[in-house]
Formats: structure tokens, sequence, C-alpha cells
């Protein structure tokens, strides 16, 4: 890998937090820990009622790079926007609260940024249960995707995807519940620039139980709003890029079942 030039290699990493002071320990300490330091960490308080923001504030004593910004709740996107504003690294990452990056995750991925000139770029990663007595393999991606392969289905997870702000520009999340990070990745791919996957399996994507037919079906509307507003696709083919997106999406359940 090549020596990287660390001024123009500055990371902001985001993390959306509600109610998370059991788990966020983890996530914190695995950024923490990366062989190429962040230039920051942003935690964005989405209206949590527990011990969230006294744990940050305190651990924000012992690293510096630790930044924590409150909202009233309005959820992971919107969260991760106010992040976004707020982010003066080179490079946005994301990172939620429950999930985990290993220790090459940003020396892997911006050093493969730097030397292809890549400016989004995604990878596989280990999944496994909150209880750890279930691991359901590696997810694994394609070496790249453009815009309409994400149409049909999105195998980037959020966990694993950096974007170049200074040459994409500052990219935010819609007002939707659900899939809003996959409208990001639309936007970044629409004008014909290529999401690239970096080297390696360096995340862990911790799977909950299972979420309620109710949550699936407003899933699935937010994605029909995306379609038709902000892509600008017409009825009869948003209907077929949905059926084409649930087939993807067995896959990502095989794997992690």
């Amino acid at each position: 890998m090549p020596e990287l030039n660390l001024f123009n290699a500055s990371v902001s990493v985001i993390t959306p937090a509600h109610n998370a002071s059991r788990l966020l320990p983890k996530a914190l300490a695995g950024v923490a820990n990366q062989n190429l330091a962040p230039l920051e960490h942003i935690v964005i308080d989405d209206g949590s009622t527990d011990g969230t923001a006294e744990l940050v504030q305190e651990l924000s004593r012992e690293l510096p790079h630790l930044r924590y910004i409150r909202q009233r709740r309005q959820g992971a996107g919107m969260a991760r926007n106010l992040g976004i504003e707020a982010a003066e690294g080179r490079y946005i990452a994301f990172l939620d609260s429950d999930d985990l990056w290993l220790p090459r995750k940003l020396e892997s991925q911006v050093g493969f940024m730097e030397e292809r000139q890549c400016v989004f770029s995604y990878g596989d990663y280990l999944v496994q249960g909150r209880d750890k007595d279930h691991v359901g393999g590696t997810f694994r991606t394609p070496l790249q995707l453009t815009h309409q392969d994400l149409l049909r289905g999105c195998p980037i997870g959020c966990l694993t995807a950096t974007y170049n702000q200074e040459a994409l520009g500052k990219a935010y999340m819609p007002r939707v519940s659900r899939g809003q990070d996959w409208a990001l990745w639309l936007s970044l791919t629409r004008d014909g620039t290529p999401a690239m996957r970096y080297p390696g399996t360096e995340a862990v994507y911790h799977r909950g139980r299972g979420s309620l037919s109710a949550n699936k079906l407003s899933k699935s509307l937010d994605m029909y709003r995306i379609y038709r507003q902000q892509e600008r696709i017409g009825v009869f083919r948003t209907l077929g890029y949905l059926a084409s997106f649930s087939i993807h999406s067995l896959r990502k359940r095989w794997v992690a079942g």
C-alpha cells in the first residue's frame, strides 16, 4: 500500500446514536483503534434518554477526536445529515452505533481511494448476531457498482461506505424513515461516478432479530417514494425495480440468517 498523505486522507466518521449507551463503547473503540487515525468521530445523539450523552462526553476527555452533537428525535438519516453538515474531513465515513470496524478499515479503504483516485467506495463485511451466538458469514460485494446497478439492489453496507466530500460536495440523505442511505448512494452515482470496492473485510455488521411485516411495508413505501420523487422513475419501472430489489434482498437475508 502506498504511503498515505495524512492531510489529504483526513476522515470524518459519522455515528447516529439513540439510547445506545450499552453498544456504543465498542463502536467508539473500533474507531479509536484504527491504524489510520480519523480526523474526527462525530456522534449525533438522536434524542437519547439513557446515558448516551454522559458516555460520549466522558470518553471525549480521553479521545480528542470525539465530537458530540445532540438533536431532538428525528431518526438516523437526519442525524447523519447533521453529522455530514459538521464534518470537516476530506472523506466522510459512516458507522452505526451497534456496528464495529476492525483496525485496518480506514487504512485499507482510504489507501485504496487515494491510490485509485476513487471518490466513493464500500467493502465486504462480516455479519454477526448482536448476542454473538450466531455468525452469518461474510457478505461479499461486487468490485464496482453503477447507478443502474443500485437501482436494482443495494449491496452496500452503510458501515463500509465512504465518499470524498471535496470531490463530490456535501451530499445528504432524504427525509424518509428507511432506505435513506441507499438513496444517498443513488445520488452520488447518478452522474456516472462509480462506487468501487476497497480490499479486505474490515467491518462487522451486528444483525438484530428480524423486523415486523409492517416495517417491511413501510420500507417498501419509502423506496417507492425514492424511485418516484428522487429518481423521477415512472410507476411501472418503479414496480419492476422494487421486484428486483426484493430478490437482491433475499441474498442479504440468506447471508445474515
